[in-house]
């Protein structure tokens, strides 16, 4: 099960399984951090960029948000006469929330998420497999004692992977 790791308040850290619908995720990050029901709320990557997450509603949010990825929580609010929305991060860290964060959070459009999703895309049609990957390990092994050990160092390393996507997504 993975799980995503977000900055909420005074740099408190709370872990999210992202293996959801973006709304469910985003209704329980709202519980979880004590937000009014009223508060719109997204989320943003450590450098600003707004994740959508509001747009992509009926979608995975583990499909959605980057990997492994630390995100800051934003409340999002329409402007009378705009239809770019004002973006505040939730979060009172001066590391994070610098005037670059808050300067990329401005912008009227962020298409984090999208690259996130094509990227995301293009992986998983790349055509690699485990099946290449193994048959490359065993062609590049000499003997049958070092195949064995690239094997379990292969399982080793995917293990761990696992683990890494386990912990913050």
């Amino acid at each position: 099960m993975a799980s995503l790791k977000k900055d909420v308040h005074d740099s408190e850290q709370a872990l999210f399984n992202p293996n959801c619908i973006t709304k469910n995720l985003l209704e329980d990050i709202k519980r979880r951090c004590q937000c009014d029901k009223d508060v719109t709320v997204d989320l943003s990557d450590e450098l600003g960029n707004v994740q959508n997450l509001i747009e992509h509603g009926r979608k995975y949010a583990n499909d959605v948000l980057k990997p492994r990825g630390t995100f800051v929580l934003i409340r999002v609010e329409k402007k009378e006469g705009s239809e770019s929305p004002l973006y505040t991060p939730m979060l009172n860290n001066i590391e994070v929330v610098t005037s670059s964060f808050r300067e990329r959070l401005s912008r009227p459009e962020s298409n984090a998420s999208q690259r996130n999703s094509e990227s995301r895309q293009r992986r998983k049609s790349s055509g690699s497999s485990w099946s290449k990957a193994k048959a490359s390990v065993l062609m590049a092994s000499g003997s049958s004692k070092s195949r064995k050990a690239s094997r379990n160092e292969k399982r080793v390393q995917i293990s761990r992977e696992n683990g890494k996507l386990g912990m913050t997504l």
